[in-house]
């Protein structure tokens, strides 16, 4: 094992260095994003019983799913838009991996969204955090911030 895997895994165990998992469930009720009628709009979230050590299948329990790419958490890849149709490595089987590995800013809203499940989290409640973030070329921005 190299030493920088054995670093990584050495930081994740001793809760120096943590990893925010943000997908989220998928169900029949977790929101789409609706299109005009005049175009296809994705399927909502549907999941059905193939077998459950039964006569459709004795030894295991399996599902089938159906959804469009675009529910729940995912990612857009830039072949997505049609600004992004022509760019080189634009699909997600060639984005490089490292490319979704990089500085950070969690912005815990978790007891406000508790309280008001509409909050909105705006630039006034980020801003403060910024002033005393740290600069350079690596430094979170408030365009790279996630949630």
């Amino acid at each position: 094992m190299s030493h920088v895997l054995a670093e990584l895994i050495q930081e994740l165990q001793s809760g120096r260095l943590r990893v925010v998992d943000l997908t989220q469930p998928l169900n029949a009720e977790t929101p789409i994003l609706p299109l005009p009628p005049q175009w296809n709009n994705t399927p909502r979230f549907k999941i059905w019983e193939l077998s459950r050590y039964d006569e459709r299948g004795p030894a295991w329990y399996w599902n089938a799913f159906e959804t469009g790419e675009h529910t729940g958490t995912h990612f857009d890849a830039p072949i997505h838009w049609i600004s992004g149709k022509d760019l080189p490595d634009n699909s997600v089987d060639r984005i490089p991996p490292k490319q979704f590995i990089g500085p950070a800013c969690v912005i815990d809203v978790s007891r406000e969204v508790r309280q008001n499940s509409d909050y909105l989290l705006t630039v006034d409640h980020v801003a403060p955090g910024f002033s005393s973030a740290p600069a350079g070329p690596n430094a979170p921005t408030p365009s790279s911030t996630s949630t």
